[in-house]
């Protein structure tokens, strides 16, 4: 029996090849399990939770005004949630980055402390995302799992990388894209996509189906077609991505190396100038996630500079200390751009859109193959090779160093 579960144990907890196991630690496959299970299910509960939230406040921000004013308030309120009720929790991406690769142990409140601050910053209509709450709260999640399991280091590092897919999958309903998200995150290629893999397609399911998590449909109704003229246009696409891809990396990367003594002045100011641009310049669509924005850039041409304004609001938004994180702008940025630039290209302009939707988050966070397989899910597989290409060319351009690499 002894050897049977040595087996399973290496199925479910190996991370790297030359990592020995912990046959002797208390933690058997059992009770590994049970924390995997309860891992899934809590970012299952908690995602669908979020997303419930998310779409109540969207709907305040939208049906009362007068919330837009409110965002400065709204700002200085998450930064006290993490100055003074989850300080241990503060970090946000890279302390996730520290837990899996150096075991450091993620405080209690790290879920919850970012749920309420991301539902904060959308109530005021903040040009931030949700892909930092989904990772933040899945290794949050797991690690509370992980506190009841006492595993040993590559035990606790694979569990903690299911929990970022499951959060990432039931938040965004793209499990094939969240495992290798997950893997992608660290920096780290081997068949630990596996237990990932199952995690993501179980909270998925589970937030559908018992949760009620509901997530935006963008299938195309018409199939790609591949020929070298359609590839050219990918690649040319990729290119145009991974150009904004860097540009946004610069702005965000030289902003973050600014020491910030003041954070409660320079979020508060950062809101009143958020404002008072979307009062003074009607820039109502570039608030939240922008959702809206994305549907229509899939049917109808965007215009040129729609994409370049939700670009610098989003990079104001997040690097003044609005939490939520930015690639579901950065959808909206890249579906803009690629349909502003159908009109030069040979594809139809829901593929450009297509491709533009993903590139830029493949360059952007140095995801190539997930933001491939997020295309496939999301528009149809019959797009994949075109987006493989244009999420590789926007990979190349915007430097193979992304958000997380310097998170």
């Amino acid at each position: 029996m002894l050897g049977v579960e040595q087996e399973v144990s290496r199925v479910i907890v190996r991370c790297k090849p030359d990592q020995p196991l912990d046959t002797d630690h208390p933690a058997r496959p059992f009770r590994l399990l049970l924390c995997w299970l309860g891992t899934v299910i809590g970012c299952a509960g908690l995602s669908a939770a979020f997303l419930h939230g998310l779409s109540t406040v969207s709907v305040a921000f939208n049906n009362q005004g007068w919330l837009l004013y409110s965002l400065p308030l709204l700002g200085l309120a998450s930064v006290w949630i993490y100055r003074h009720w989850a300080a241990a929790a503060d970090g946000g991406m890279r302390r996730v980055q520290d837990a899996v690769e150096g075991g450091q142990t993620l405080a209690p409140s790290t879920a919850p402390a970012i749920v309420a601050t991301t539902l904060l910053s959308h109530l005021g209509g903040a040009s931030v995302g949700r892909e930092g709450t989904a990772v933040q709260m899945g290794a949050g999640i797991a690690d509370l799992c992980v506190d009841w399991a006492k595993p040993g280091p590559g035990a606790r590092r694979m569990l903690l990388l299911c929990g970022i897919a499951a959060g990432f999958s039931a938040v965004f309903g793209t499990p094939l894209a969240a495992a290798i998200f997950a893997l992608e995150f660290v920096r780290q290629r081997s068949w630990g996509v596996v237990p990932c893999l199952a995690a993501a397609f179980l909270a998925d399911l589970v937030g559908r189906k018992i949760f009620f998590a509901t997530h935006a449909d963008y299938r195309l109704p018409v199939p790609a077609t591949y020929d070298l003229e359609g590839l050219g246009s990918a690649a040319v696409l990729g290119l145009a991505c991974g150009l904004i891809a860097r540009l946004y990396l610069w702005l965000s990367q030289h902003e973050a190396a600014r020491k910030n003594d003041q954070p409660y002045a320079r979020i508060f100011f950062a809101g009143v100038t958020f404002s008072l641009m979307v009062y003074f310049y009607q820039l109502q669509d570039f608030t939240g996630l922008g959702l809206h924005v994305i549907d229509s850039a899939l049917v109808e041409p965007s215009a040129p500079k729609i994409f370049l304004i939700k670009l610098l609001l989003t990079g104001l938004c997040v690097c003044a200390g609005y939490r939520g994180g930015e690639v579901t702008p950065l959808f909206f940025v890249g579906a803009t751009l690629g349909s502003a630039a159908a009109a030069y290209l040979s594809l139809p302009l829901g593929v450009c859109a297509a491709l533009g939707f993903v590139a830029v988050f493949a360059g952007a966070g140095a995801m190539p193959l997930a933001g491939a397989v997020m295309a496939g899910e999301l528009f149809g597989w019959s797009i994949g090779g075109y987006a493989l290409l244009a999420c590789a060319v926007s990979w190349l351009v915007a430097g193979r160093k992304g958000l997380y690499s310097e998170a």
